[in-house]
């Protein structure tokens, strides 16, 4: 007669469990509460995604930063979907995005290389340019800035033009709330700016980019990303407005990287995409492996495993097949929840 293996083991008994863990159930954090095992149910509904509808499962947008134009083909052959161009792109210019079909990528484009004349708004609108050209919102932006930005674009209503998160959190010392209370805060900012302009509220709110990095805190970073995406929908409830998808883009934390062989660093960067794919990232960029930028030949190699860790993650693991892969999981559900709410009620206290 064959053994059943699963037969050997006994079922789970949630009394012994709690026992086990006595004190430990809750790990102690100053913002938020977490449970490492939650006995009840939690419902954590999340909010439909900017890149496509829940029918459609969890797809996201792989993208890179292109440092050289020699990175662009490569890229664009590897599976990248999205390309990023900023002050870092050396030498940019029109030439860059020849036999590009535009039509068939995004492309990410910081406002500055239109102000330093590089590019040309209009020559890549009549090529068919889709992405994003963000102008990052916070306290500091001024009406010049908000307004001069929102005319260049405002026949371009497609394109997704306003952003928050300009840098990774940790670099300046902020937990995972701060940041979410920082992106409420530069919501309200940006509301001001466009309820004192005569540009159309509702269509503006389709245009924005919430950036975030992801570590290798894995459970924490899912926690994080489905919160920040029901934060979203709570400030518009808020603001007695329709409620519309945000895109959010992940990029991962290099805070993790430490000195040893480069090449470890892969296991960092691993885990932080997964937490980006699974908390349900609208866009994920892994960055390359080297802790200090080499010259362009160095980049070669890390770019591709960047670029392999997420189509591994497609086209192995099959991580784009179901909308909110962790939903219906009491801790993940609590984690979520907590976090939204400690994020919430610390943003409704710094405006009382």
């Amino acid at each position: 007669m064959p053994e059943s293996r699963w037969k050997s083991f006994e079922a789970f008994d949630s009394e012994q469990w709690l026992e086990a863990v006595g004190d430990a159930r809750n790990v102690p954090n100053a913002t938020w509460d977490q449970p490492i095992w939650s006995a009840n149910l939690a419902p954590f509904a999340l909010p439909a995604r900017g890149i496509a509808p829940p029918e459609e499962g969890n797809p996201w947008q792989l993208q890179q930063s292109i440092k050289s134009h020699r990175e662009i083909i490569p890229a664009l052959m590897h599976g990248a979907s999205g390309l990023r161009l900023d002050l870092e792109s050396s030498g940019c210019d029109m030439n860059w995005l020849e036999g590009v079909h535009l039509d068939m990528v995004e492309l990410h484009i910081d406002p500055i290389l239109f102000q330093n004349g590089a590019l040309d708004v209009l020559s890549l609108l009549d090529s068919g340019w889709c992405g994003t050209c963000c102008l990052e919102v916070d306290q500091a932006i001024t009406d010049k800035e908000w307004n001069d930005h929102q005319r260049l674009f405002a026949d371009a209503p497609d394109l997704r033009i306003w952003k928050f998160g300009i840098e990774d959190h940790r670099n300046r010392a902020l937990n995972l709330v701060q940041a979410m209370v920082e992106y409420c805060a530069s919501m309200d900012v940006w509301l001001q700016k466009c309820l004192a302009s005569n540009a159309p509220l509702e269509q503006e709110l389709n245009r924005f980019v919430w950036r975030w990095w992801t570590s290798v805190d894995v459970m924490e970073e899912v926690a994080a990303l489905r919160a920040l995406r029901a934060l979203w929908s709570r400030w518009l409830k808020e603001h007695k407005l329709e409620d519309r998808p945000i895109w959010i883009d992940a990029t991962t934390s290099i805070a993790s990287f430490r000195d040893e062989l480069e090449s470890d660093h892969l296991i960092d960067l691993t885990a932080a995409s997964y937490a980006a794919v699974i908390g349900g990232a609208d866009g994920l960029e892994t960055l390359p492996y080297l802790a200090k930028e080499g010259n362009e030949t160095q980049r070669d190699s890390p770019l591709r495993w960047a670029r392999n860790i997420q189509h591994l993650m497609r086209e192995e693991a099959g991580l784009h097949r179901t909308f909110d892969p962790m939903g219906g999981s009491r801790t993940l559900d609590t984690w979520s929840s907590n976090m939204l709410e400690a994020a919430w009620s610390s943003y409704l206290n710094t405006k009382a």
